[in-house]
């Protein structure tokens, strides 16, 4: 068999196992010590503001309410309730979202309402 083959089909079958390694895993969550730290502000806030600009709504950051955090494959996930305005009406409204951190990346997995 040719190597370069080779090396495709193996890349073929380890790209699966690799990618399925960087997503959190079930039920494995600790909880964040201290909502209230700046690093985990800046998760929140980045959150919201990414979740807005890429679904074109206006909602405003306005607090962390809890978080919890899981480290897997040195990727940080983080999941946290945010509380955040829509900026028409000044209601606020509670989310939960999940963002993955690596070094200075961050990257947005979901964002959803709770209610």
């Amino acid at each position: 068999m040719n190597k370069a083959i080779f090396f495709f089909l193996i890349f073929l079958v380890l790209l699966p196992l690799h990618m399925f390694a960087l997503r959190p895993l079930q039920d494995q969550w600790s909880p964040v010590k201290d909502a209230k730290d700046p690093h985990i502000i800046k998760i929140g806030e980045f959150a919201v503001s990414e979740y807005a600009r890429l679904n074109e709504v206006t909602l405003k950051f306005v607090t962390v309410v809890s978080g919890d955090i899981q480290i897997v494959s040195n990727v940080k996930y983080y999941k946290l309730v945010v509380t955040a305005n829509n900026g028409g009406n000044n209601s606020s409204k509670n989310y939960e979202t999940v963002v993955w951190v690596l070094k200075s990346i961050l990257e947005i997995m979901d964002f959803k309402p709770l209610f």
